[in-house]
């Protein structure tokens, strides 16, 4: 059976996936908002609207593909987020809270723009503004999702970083231990030598006054 740990990289896989998804969506809107939002051209809001009007009418299946990814996303942050690390909970709070912002400004910018491109309808503002507050929102979002990926990848750093200083401390640790028994067995063998040559001089001492009686018993 898996255990929680060996979860936890298919959370972060799926967050990063569907941030890295996410980029690449507001990415392929990027050639038109950049003629609407940052510099003007002539026809770039018609273009810019015909572009999400076909986003709009799309398949039914590819805006369930982009929900599905996100739920992806938010999947992953909370299978993170169940048994969290101390040391870590912060960087998994702050990626679940860039994803929320990244989907609430899809649901109510974004979504609500689509529609006004479909019905016709900006209500109290003009069509040049209503996109370009779509492509500010899409710039939001960018900045929202990079957020996540900052995050995810300090996380990494911060977890590789004392994983390697922990292995470096048990290095020392056993570096430490090694001499200390090394040490310790020297010793032994030191005195287990000098209690052998203690142990001759007390036979050859013993030896020599068995000798020294016997020459007088003769004598």
């Amino acid at each position: 059976m898996m255990a929680y740990r060996d979860i936890v990289p298919i959370g972060t896989s799926l967050i990063i996936g569907a941030a890295s998804f996410g980029l690449g969506v507001v990415y392929s809107s990027w050639p038109y908002d950049v003629n609407t939002l940052w510099k003007y051209q002539e026809g770039a809001v018609e273009k810019s609207i015909a572009h999400y009007q076909q986003w709009a009418n799309s398949p039914m299946y590819v805006h369930y593909t982009l929900h599905f990814v996100a739920g992806l996303g938010l999947l992953g942050s909370f299978i993170k987020l169940y048994k969290p690390n101390d040391d870590a909970k912060y960087f998994e709070y702050g990626s679940l809270g860039l994803l929320m912002v990244g989907v609430i400004i899809y649901l109510t910018n974004l979504r609500t723009g689509v529609n006004s491109c479909i019905s016709g309808n900006w209500g109290e503002v003009d069509v040049t503004t209503g996109v370009n507050v779509m492509a500010a929102s899409q710039v939001m979002i960018v900045f929202a999702l990079v957020g996540v990926l900052v995050l995810q990848a300090g996380l990494y750093y911060a977890e590789w970083y004392e994983n390697k200083l922990k292995e470096e401390f048990y290095k020392e640790e056993a570096a430490e231990a090694a001499a200390a028994a090394e040490n310790q067995a020297r010793e032994e063998e030191e005195a287990q030598a000098e209690t052998q040559e203690e142990e001759k001089a007390e036979a050859s001492g013993s030896a020599r006054k068995t000798k020294q009686t016997a020459r007088k018993r003769k004598s």
